[in-house]
């Protein structure tokens, strides 16, 4: 719901720009509205991009399954979670893929 109102936002920011521009009053504020839109646009899906809706189990020595398991709120999924002991490093993994 919260990514989905930032996309929103950014989006909308981008259009007011894009039209001030079209309009012929590409001021400073039009500029910075299409900028500030553009950065919340990328950085929302380079998000999802970057840390994944869910992962594989992992596989290696230092990967081991915890005992904490939750719902995923966004996906209404039981996830458990795996940690590598050595860098701390948690990934999320739905239940059913085990």
């Amino acid at each position: 719901m919260l990514r989905a109102l930032v996309l929103l936002l950014g989006a909308a920011l981008v259009l007011g720009g894009l039209w001030t521009a079209l309009v012929g009053k590409a001021t400073g504020a039009g500029i910075e509205a299409m900028g500030v839109g553009g950065l919340l646009v990328a950085g929302t899906l380079f998000e999802r991009l970057r840390y994944g809706e869910t992962r594989e189990i992992p596989r290696g020595p230092d990967w081991s399954r915890s005992d904490e398991t939750f719902v995923d709120p966004a996906s209404g999924r039981r996830m458990t979670v795996y940690e590598n002991g050595r860098t701390g490093q948690r990934r999320y993994v739905p239940l059913e893929r085990e």
